[in-house]
């Protein structure tokens, strides 16, 4: 899984910049297969912490994008607005 550390919501598009890649990756929204919101438990130095979850899964590509709660910030914008446009696309969200 290829995890995401900015996100750009487009009105027609999401940009996503990754973790190891230098190169964002630009998804349109009708090409999104399935949206998994969730919430894991991630070790953060001492202690362990419950952050917010959404996979990303995209019609032809055998990677899912994840965008987490501790490495983007403004999430619930980013997961409200995600909701909506699942809503308008008619993409399954697995909760």
């Amino acid at each position: 899984m290829l995890k995401a550390v900015d996100v750009n919501l487009d009105a027609g598009e999401m940009v996503l910049k990754l973790d190891k890649d230098s190169n964002p990756i630009t998804i349109e929204y009708s090409k999104l297969e399935r949206l998994e919101v969730a919430k894991e438990s991630v070790r953060k130095l001492l202690r362990t912490v419950e952050v917010k979850v959404i996979t990303v899964h995209v019609r032809g590509s055998e990677d899912a994008f994840v965008i987490t709660s501790d490495k983007v910030g403004d999430y619930e914008n980013i997961e409200q607005y995600l909701l909506k446009i699942a809503e308008k696309y008619e993409i399954d969200v697995v909760q």
